[in-house]
């Protein structure tokens, strides 16, 4: 046989080692054998044994020329016959008394003697100095006498609507404990049922309805961390908090800040998961920004900025924006503005037709003071999983609806973000402020200790300490000096007065401008001279070309007729800003002739 198929025939016979189940569970069926089963690890390791020998001789057999890839593996392995061999004796020797060498290669003592497995040792730096370090999580501990049990639950005649399924199911909620998660088939209870199957009747106009609860098993930890984060959302609800994704805010504490007329609103995100020290809600703070001011306000001050266009730019504005309406506390996106509807259109509801005006007067109280407002579209995915692709509209009343999150002309104003961020950025000592409110909240909320008493859980206000290491200050080196970055990594001001490590100097450039601009392509120049002596670059004098007019096709035209293989960099001063001139530009420098450029203009 040749030396592959040789090897590939070791690798395909059948072995026999006894297996040991990890648990009673898992255990398979007696295999009818007598006799004393205490030996079965021994018998595991003569096989493996004789199978490694078994390798290594047949190895020795394989004819093989020196070469690269599957001939070098046999090659490796046949050099390290002789050394395997001095830790297995011959294979006709093994039995009780073999024993393996200890000093010729102890892994491979741990490998053959041992099941056990390998845990590598903790390894910890050595740099810096030690601090002591607190984390965002809670412990949470778990009720020894409770748990997560699974059951299957089937009804006799068949239900099929999901909703009198869990009807029938919540006439014995008091005999199931009072806690549970139903999804229509799968029952989840904190408690352990007394009967393998334990059987409910319903009764109905028509007839009874038998309902059998099948125990299947208890779920272990790992598996019951998303309900465990579902209970957390039932408690952040119990709390009056207001859910953004997968953030909590509360509303009831706002920070306000007047000239801008918004408001940020602390919050909470949270998330619970199975960690070394058991079971951890990990907790950490977030805001949200929320506009005072009305849609319906906005819309008005577009309509005064913008007569013409005042459709297009409100659409421009508003639409992908998240609103948030303060009678239900509840989030809705943006999808479009119908200017054709106003408040008093019509829409269908389970008891008739109604206009939103009635609507808002019957259920909520309100009444709408602008009849002519146009109405906001916003379309959700329906939860009915009937039909995928049916979704819900909702119309809005922008005099109803506050704008959230930060836009773009929010985040431009310098002023206003240093304002928000006296609120946003928190330090360590204001988390654990926030982290101890959070504790405070669920503790004094019956509604809340209720829920995760329910389910055997309980918050422990024990933030996990742990010892962590702080860095010295980073090194930045220059050409003649050496400084710290400091504590918060500060170190501009040594960059403009020291030589760089390594510089490129500018010795063939080109200088483009217009005849007008020849003050300003003078100051410049005086400006990088005077800039580049501090950084140790030499720049010299640019080869400057003066424009007769400022139109596109004399810029290309000038870097055609100049650039060469030796330009190391294009300057272009301009009058002003123009999308189609830098376009034309950078086209030449980026794609037609490969070279730097930077282009400006005058203010």
């Amino acid at each position: 046989m040749s030396g592959r198929g040789n090897l590939l025939s070791l690798f395909n016979k059948k072995t026999y080692t006894s297996e040991i189940p990890s648990s009673s569970d898992d255990r398979e069926i007696d295999s009818g054998l007598d006799g004393d089963h205490t030996g079965s690890s021994g018998e595991s390791l003569r096989f493996e044994k004789k199978i490694g020998c078994d390798i290594l001789n047949s190895l020795e057999q394989v004819n093989i020329s020196v070469g690269r890839g599957r001939a070098q593996l046999i090659q490796t392995l046949q050099n390290e016959n002789a050394s395997l061999k001095e830790v297995i004796p011959n294979k006709h020797n093994y039995g009780k008394d073999t024993r393996i060498g200890e000093s010729k290669a102890p892994h491979l003592e741990r490998e053959v003697l041992s099941n056990e497995l390998f845990y590598p040792d903790a390894v910890h730096g050595s740099k810096g100095s030690t601090i002591n370090l607190s984390c965002n999580y809670l412990e949470i501990t778990t009720d020894k006498t409770k748990g997560v049990f699974q059951y299957e639950v089937r009804f006799f005649p068949n239900v099929d609507s999901l909703h009198l399924r869990m009807k029938y199911l919540n006439e014995h909620k008091e005999k199931l404990g009072g806690c549970k998660t139903f999804d229509g088939t799968t029952l989840y209870l904190p408690i352990l049922l007394e009967n393998q199957m334990t059987v409910y009747v319903s009764k109905t106009e028509c007839e009874d309805v038998e309902i059998r609860i099948l125990f299947k098993k208890k779920e272990d930890l790992k598996n019951c961390v998303h309900l465990y984060n579902i209970l957390f959302d039932r408690v952040m609800k119990t709390l009056n908090y207001v859910r953004f994704n997968r953030k909590q805010f509360d509303p009831s504490r706002p920070k306000i800040i007047p000239l801008a007329k918004l408001e940020v609103w602390p919050g909470y995100v949270t998330a619970v998961d199975e960690y070394e020290g058991g079971l951890m809600l990990c907790c950490d703070v977030s805001h949200r920004i929320l506009c005072q001011k009305t849609v319906l306000d906005m819309l008005v001050d577009i309509y005064q900025q913008n007569v013409d266009h005042f459709q297009e730019c409100a659409r421009k504005t508003l639409i992908g924006n998240i609103v948030l309406t303060r009678y239900n506390n509840r989030t809705y996106k943006i999808n479009e503005i119908c200017f054709d509807q106003t408040p008093m259109a019509s829409f269908q509801t389970k008891s008739g037709e109604t206009s939103y005006l009635d609507y808002y007067k019957k259920y909520h109280n309100i009444t709408i003071k602008d009849v002519k407002q146009p109405l906001l579209l916003s379309i959700k995915k329906s939860r009915v999983n009937t039909n995928d692709n049916e979704n819900i509209q909702f119309g809005l009343i922008p005099e109803l609806c506050y704008l959230t999150g930060l836009r773009d002309d929010m985040r431009s104003d310098n002023k206003l973000m240093r304002e928000i961020a006296t609120f946003t950025r928190v330090s360590p000592n204001q988390r654990q402020m926030a982290l101890d409110k959070f504790h405070d909240n669920v503790s004094k909320t019956p509604a809340a200790k209720e829920i995760l008493n329910g389910w055997g859980l309980s918050l422990t206000k024990n933030y996990n300490s742990l010892k962590g290491r702080q860095l010295d200050p980073e090194l930045i080196y220059f050409s003649k000096q050496t400084v710290p970055a400091g504590k918060n990594a500060e170190f501009s001001k040594y960059v403009v007065n020291n030589e760089m490590l390594q510089v490129v100097h500018i010795n063939k450039w080109i200088l483009i401008h217009l005849k007008n601009d020849l003050r300003a392509a003078n100051n410049l120049l005086d400006n990088i001279k005077q800039c580049s002596k501090s950084l140790g670059i030499n720049v010299s004098k640019p080869t400057m070309i003066s424009l007769d007019h400022d139109r596109i096709d004399a810029y290309i035209q000038a870097l055609r007729r100049n650039i060469d293989l030796n330009s190391q960099i294009v300057v272009c001063i301009c009058h002003n800003s123009r999308d189609d001139r830098y376009s034309a530009i950078k086209k030449i420098c980026c794609s037609e002739l490969p070279i730097p450029s930077q282009l400006l203009w005058r203010l």
